[in-house]
């Protein structure tokens, strides 16, 4: 905080959860349509349009542009997301596609880019939403446990958890590929944190490699709709879509509740806001899996519909991404 205020950045800490610190975001600014022209991907659009700047591998292809050249980039929809000066060339990107590629000059929203800072190099923050946060607080990892992360990459909640556990565990961090798994051990190295073991598994199918009844507490946020994301530029899934992801989501739920030692918790997290994906989901885990939905012992936010314990964030009430948490225990 003291770093923070010294370099003239509004830094405030969060009344519930003594880690998190929010920083403020400014705008709305107008972009203007000057320089080349430069189409990015989705996930790299919203990032820039919250003012971060744009890296190598969000461009899909490559304009005929030098260093120093003027750039406006735009989401794949044809939004104008930010004015930019160009770090790399056409080549140099060719070439190694890694590596700041466009600084971010203008932009409709602006915040403080965190993976520039000295703090996020040198292992001292981590960025993340709120709610996620409050998600782990939920769970309440203590030293000395297992934890599995499921559907862990890029790491937030894992390294969140090895924090809160003082480094003293385990905590098994799963995704299907060694890309994804390679960021959750990056930043597990950059926060210094030893109790974190990555793994490249499908984990719908994990008990079949680390066996069931394992682990003290298991998180899974799995792939869903991701509705509650903000910004959104761009979305194009549809209702089938949707429920194509609830059977997916139940494969994990499955697996989650093989993992689980009798008594243990397990900490069910989505980004989207549908009532299939979400509650439906929790009453399934209870219903089929005997799964017994707990209370969420963290004061914030709105409760979950149909009577199903938990948390919602809405965007629009609580000026966060859209989530919903749930705790279900393993009867013993």
């Amino acid at each position: 905080m003291r770093i923070l205020e010294s370099e003239g950045i509004e830094a405030e800490r969060h009344d519930l959860i003594e880690e998190a610190i929010h920083l403020p975001v400014d705008g709305r600014y107008e972009v203007f349509e000057v320089g080349k022209r430069l189409v990015i991907d989705k996930h790299a659009a919203e990032s820039v349009y919250m003012g971060a700047h744009l890296y190598a591998p969000g461009i899909p292809k490559p304009v005929r542009m030098d260093t120093g050249d003027l750039v406006t980039l735009y989401s794949p929809g044809g939004d104008a997301v930010a004015n930019g000066i160009a770090v790399m060339s056409h080549s140099q990107i060719l070439e190694e596609w890694r590596g700041l590629a466009v600084w971010n000059i203008r932009s409709p929203f602006k915040a403080v880019s965190l993976r520039e800072h000295r703090l996020f190099k040198e292992g001292i923050i981590y960025n993340q939403s709120l709610p996620s946060m409050v998600a782990l607080h939920a769970l309440n990892p203590q030293p000395g446990e297992k934890i599995l992360d499921m559907c862990a990459a890029p790491g937030g909640k894992a390294t969140h958890a090895a924090e809160l556990m003082h480094d003293e565990g385990l905590v098994v961090a799963v995704d299907r590929s060694e890309k994804k798994v390679s960021r959750i051990r990056e930043h597990a190295a950059r926060l210094g944190l030893k109790s974190i073991k990555g793994l490249v598994h499908d984990s719908r199918y994990i008990t079949e490699i680390l066996g069931e009844e394992r682990f003290d507490k298991v998180i899974l946020d799995p792939p869903c709709s991701a509705l509650g994301v903000r910004p959104k530029l761009v979305y194009n899934r549809s209702l089938r879509d949707i429920l194509s992801l609830v059977k997916y989501q139940r494969q994990f739920l499955k697996e989650a509740s093989r993992a689980l030692k009798k008594g243990g918790l397990l900490l069910y997290t989505t980004c989207t806001l549908t009532l299939e994906e979400n509650e439906y989901n929790v009453i399934y885990a209870e219903e089929e899996l005997g799964l017994e939905p707990v209370d969420v012992p963290v004061d914030i936010g709105s409760r979950p519909f149909l009577g199903v314990p938990g948390i919602r964030f809405e965007p629009d009430i609580h000026s966060t991404p859209g989530f919903f948490i749930s705790l279900l225990r393993k009867r013993s």
